[in-house]
């Protein structure tokens, strides 16, 4: 905007090519502008485009993909938006990350005194601004919708300017009390003039005689048009119908070369003849609802909602149905009822009682004269002129520790996330040096034998296996193992095991807690072995780590009642056995043991087979270093022995 001479005021429209409603309303605007004040520049923009060349192409092109092939899409976004507050704010978010800056540069260069936003995320962003304090001049935001106002209305703007009345409660609640004011449509004067049907239908080279018909799809020419143009021609006193593809220009040749033989049928692309068609119409069925339903209304234009059921499309055509503004069908069969029914009984033109309220102004019959006067509502120039500077920006240090809370909460989030995580081990074993232990460098021909089993089960099977003579390490998954077990333990000369379960979320930080207390209960001192059954997360092994616990996994995980390998296992591996102390899982245990024999290997406990003496430290690694363990209780082959 170039610099304007002193005394002139300079107002900046920010506008999108979202649908054609938004862009209508910025042009209203202008024009109004411009006729009522000479003193006054107002310069049009593409505010989702100034928002930086991210933004655009993934609002502007993914909406238009979503409405034209998968609108069921939209819905759920739109759902999620309104019901999911993290939702919200992530989209929110989202746009000011990558729109504000951009946008700040762009509203600098032309140096308003008031700004003006018609869409939506533009508004988003630019009460962003305001309230920080980088925009120092009113805002104003327009609103043309009815419901679903969570994008809509924001506390960083000044003042709202509202279409409906029954949208004002609702706008108060987000923005305040005072942040809102209903004003007349922003429609262009077009429609506000007074038409003949007869010679816009001429005009239009439409017959004069029978019923004449709009289908709209909007600016985007999106929703059901084609069954909806299939139906209407089955109504037998339609003498013609005008199908509005908007700039899809896809559409248009699809439905003017399939209605080509039809006369009734008149396909248009985007036009500027609205206020004719308008005019010349008995009825409108429309499928996005916005802007265009208040041109119908202003005209005195029945209106029948159809064809694109989905987002707030949906929602804000329902609330205007409730308020008896326009017709929704919900088939084509609604569809013609609607339409037979509206010429007979019309919708009336919006009055102020309901939500329309500048339209019923302007072309309501004047109210008889026992009736009270109606205050006329203001123009939206005269109340975007006199915007008040109502947002107070927030203090420099306010926003400074949002966001240094908000990447503090982030890194909080994303820390607890790796260290839960086992997807990390990699991590571990290459940097940390945590190498889990899984089988034992030795010249014996003997396996460790690891025994994962109840706690009440552990002096059965700890005696069953005695009497074949096989020891082994039981690993039990209770913090404080019986009395019962560590007596067992103690006269079958076997090895007790602390046992970390691992998994979970944050549950890795009671790790060191748990480890001491069972080795405590077994009687060992700070360096040990413990069975790391799942997957371990990092932090566990970390945590461990710290302790002077060494991870053990095992070569083998075996279940007892399932039959054992044959000739895979090989000397100094560690084999895990997981019993449910059953008959058959003791059976199957030593149908394992049997078979080691059989192919010339012995089972014994992990701290036998390492060699240690009574809880030495320990060193140990899965790559072939000699592991040296702790251990409690003699080994089997220092049984043997004395």
């Amino acid at each position: 905007m170039p610099a304007s001479p002193p005394g002139r005021r300079r107002v900046l429209i920010l506008s999108a090519d979202v649908g054609e409603g938004h862009a209508a309303a910025a042009r209203a605007l202008s024009d109004q502008i411009q006729v009522a004040r000479d003193d006054v520049d107002v310069t049009v923009i593409d505010g989702l485009a100034a928002m930086g060349r991210l933004l655009r192409p993934v609002v502007e092109d993914g909406y238009r993909w979503q409405l034209r092939f998968m609108p069921w899409t939209y819905t759920v976004v739109y759902w999620l938006l309104e019901h999911v507050a993290p939702v919200r704010w992530y989209a929110r978010w989202s746009l000011c990350s990558f729109g504000a800056r951009p946008l700040a540069r762009t509203i600098a260069k032309h140096q308003p005194d008031i700004v003006v936003s018609t869409y939506p995320a533009v508004t988003v962003v630019l009460a962003r601004l305001r309230r920080r304090g980088i925009v120092d001049c009113p805002t104003v935001a327009t609103i043309t919708d009815l419901t679903g106002l969570f994008f809509w209305a924001q506390p960083g703007i000044d003042l709202h300017l509202a279409m409906y009345e029954d949208s004002l409660d609702s706008v108060r609640r987000i923005a305040g009390d005072d942040s809102v004011e209903l004003v007349q449509p922003l429609i262009s004067a077009a429609f506000l003039e007074a038409r003949s049907s007869l010679e816009a239908r001429a005009a239009l080279g439409l017959p004069v005689a029978g019923r004449s018909l709009v289908v709209s799809g909007g600016g985007w020419g999106v929703g059901d048009l084609e069954g909806a143009v299939k139906e209407l021609c089955g109504i037998e006193d339609v003498t013609s119908i005008v199908c509005l593809t908007g700039r899809n220009e896809a559409l248009y040749r699809r439905l003017d070369g399939a209605f080509a033989d039809d006369p009734r049928i008149h396909v248009y692309g985007f036009t500027d003849r609205m206020p004719d068609l308008l005019a010349a119409a008995d009825a409108l069925v429309h499928s996005t609802g916005g802007v265009t339903c208040l041109e119908a209304m202003a005209t005195g234009t029945p209106v029948i909602s159809y064809g694109l059921p989905v987002g707030h499309a949906r929602i804000n055509t329902r609330a205007m149905a409730d308020l008896r503004l326009v017709r929704l069908a919900h088939d084509t069969r609604e569809l013609r009822e609607h339409v037979e029914a509206s010429f007979d009984s019309p919708v009336p033109p919006a009055t102020i009682a309901g939500a329309a309220a500048g339209i019923a102004a302007a072309v309501a019959e004047p109210p008889p004269a026992a009736a009270p006067p109606r205050a006329r509502l203001p123009h939206a120039v005269d109340v975007v002129l006199a915007a008040p500077r109502r947002v107070r920006p927030l203090p420099v240090w306010r926003p400074r520790v949002l966001t240094a809370g908000l990447q503090l909460t982030l890194v909080l989030i994303a820390g607890a996330w790796a260290m839960s995580t086992g997807e990390l081990n990699a991590f571990a074993s290459s940097v940390l040096h945590i190498h889990p232990l899984t089988n034992v460098p030795t010249d014996q021909r003997q396996v460790a034998l690891i025994i994962r089993t109840p706690d009440a089960d552990v002096a059965r099977v700890a005696a069953e296996l005695a009497r074949d003579g096989v020891h082994a390490s039981f690993a039990v998954p209770v913090a404080n193992p019986s009395s019962l077990t560590l007596a067992s333990l103690r006269t079958n000369a076997d090895e007790g095991l602390p046992s970390e379960q691992g998994g979970g979320l944050l549950r890795w930080v009671l790790v060191p807690h748990r480890l001491h207390e069972q080795a405590h209960a077994f009687g060992l001192r700070r360096h040990f072995y413990f069975l790391q059954s799942g997957k371990p997360s990092l932090g566990g092994l970390m945590l461990a780590r710290s302790t002077g616990a060494t991870p053990v996994t095992g070569a083998w995980h075996l279940d007892a009642r399932q039959p054992p390998p044959q000739g895979e296992i090989r000397a100094g591996d560690v084999v895990v056995v997981t019993l449910d102390g059953s008959e058959s899982s003791v059976r199957g245990a030593e149908r394992l043991v049997a078979t080691l024999r059989a192919e010339g290997l012995g089972a014994e406990s992990l701290a036998s087979l390492t060699g240690s003496a009574l809880s030495p430290t320990i060193r140990a690694s899965s790559s072939g270093e000699r592991a040296t363990g702790a251990a409690t209780f003699p080994s089997s082959s220092q049984a043997s022995a004395s």
